[in-house]
């Protein structure tokens, strides 16, 4: 059991073999023909090898790995963002980082709870981003210091101990009856104007996100009893939703479908959230709320729990993962205020 450097075709390699397991690991060194300049490149390849047998001896005794702690707290979010959406937070903090001073220097185990305290500070006050953004981007540190200290990369997550940015609650956008009805009443023009109106009115009946909207299938549904049965795309949870009457004539054509084939090709194939249809749509049936996609969740959450429904089965519904996500959308309705005040007993007053 051990490491070994290994030579194949003039390339450098390490042999590691630990914990009866063997791989090979490419050092990215070439053997050269000069007796000089390849003694420089062996010693290279002993430092790497000691060093790689270092870190799966720490990994072994759960010990500090004592390469990737000196690492610089930037290029490891770097490595972590590498696969990642050009959109993702971890990918975007890192323009953040490098306009902090010594943001993109300072090493893994230099940062304490003073240094991310600051950086925090830094984009809430010298970047210009809102304060749920800046709050975003903070968490996206706050994750890889976490990760970090999972990995034995650092001792704890200094960012632990430190108060995240306050961001104001969001108000939550939905449709009461009437306006679902006035939006129901106005045709959007066009074959995908036609798909995305009721795509729409759809979220409005079940909750999904545009995401689950775009990906669903004939074979999401499910005829006895009729309902959705759908593992969405952003948690890999599946829902299970019962299609009121309502939602069923949306999208029931009356001709028979393929399992695999989308509801709303043209809507679904389409990448952008296309935001804009539904402005035009909203402001041509007279509402003067700006809505988005993730209005028709709201709609159907809000709309749900005003009719009665319980919460913990709405969160089903829903596929929340955690109560108190669904707990945001019972702030959200002065009816079930109102209901829950005029249910008070009445007294005499004389």
């Amino acid at each position: 059991m051990g490491v070994k450097i290994r030579e194949n075709r003039g390339k450098l390699y390490l042999d590691i073999n630990w914990n009866g397991q063997r791989k090979w690991e490419s050092l990215r060194l070439s053997v050269s023909t000069d007796k000089q300049q390849n003694r420089e490149i062996m010693r290279l390849a002993e430092i790497c090898r000691s060093r790689r047998e270092a870190q799966l001896v720490s990994g072994e005794w759960n010990l500090l790995d004592p390469v990737n702690g000196k690492k610089a707290l930037y290029q490891y979010l770097e490595e972590l963002s590498l696969d990642r959406n050009p959109k993702d937070r971890t990918r975007k903090v890192l323009r953040y980082l490098k306009s902090y001073p010594g943001g993109d220097t300072v090493r893994l185990d230099q940062v304490n709870e003073r240094w991310f305290e600051n950086f925090q500070k830094h984009l809430l006050k010298n970047t210009g981003l809102s304060g749920s953004s800046a709050n975003s981007y903070a968490a996206a540190v706050r994750i890889a210091l976490a990760k970090a200290a999972h990995e034995n990369i650092i001792p704890r997550n200094p960012a632990e101990a430190v108060r995240a940015i306050p961001v104001p609650e969001a108000d939550k956008v939905f449709l009461n009856p009437e306006e679902i009805q006035w939006l129901a009443d106005t045709p959007l023009n066009g074959e995908l104007g036609r798909e995305i109106r009721k795509a729409f009115l759809l979220a409005c009946f079940t909750g999904l996100r545009v995401s689950d909207l775009k990906s669903l299938t004939w074979g999401d549904i499910e005829y006895n009893p009729l309902q959705l049965i759908k593992r969405q795309k952003k948690t890999q949870n599946k829902v299970f939703v019962p299609l009121h009457e309502t939602a069923w004539r949306l999208i029931n054509d009356g001709t028979i479908h393929s399992h695999t084939d989308l509801i709303f090709p043209r809507f679904g194939g389409v990448k952008d959230p296309l935001n804009n249809y539904l402005y035009r749509w909203a402001a041509k049936a007279g509402l003067e709320k700006k809505i988005g996609w993730h209005t028709g969740r709201h709609t159907f959450a809000v709309l749900s729990l005003e009719n009665g429904a319980e919460i913990y089965t709405v969160s089903k519904l829903l596929g929340h993962t955690n109560l108190k996500t669904t707990q945001v959308y019972a702030k959200a309705t002065d009816k079930m205020k109102r209901e829950a005040v005029n249910a008070l007993p009445k007294i005499e007053i004389k």
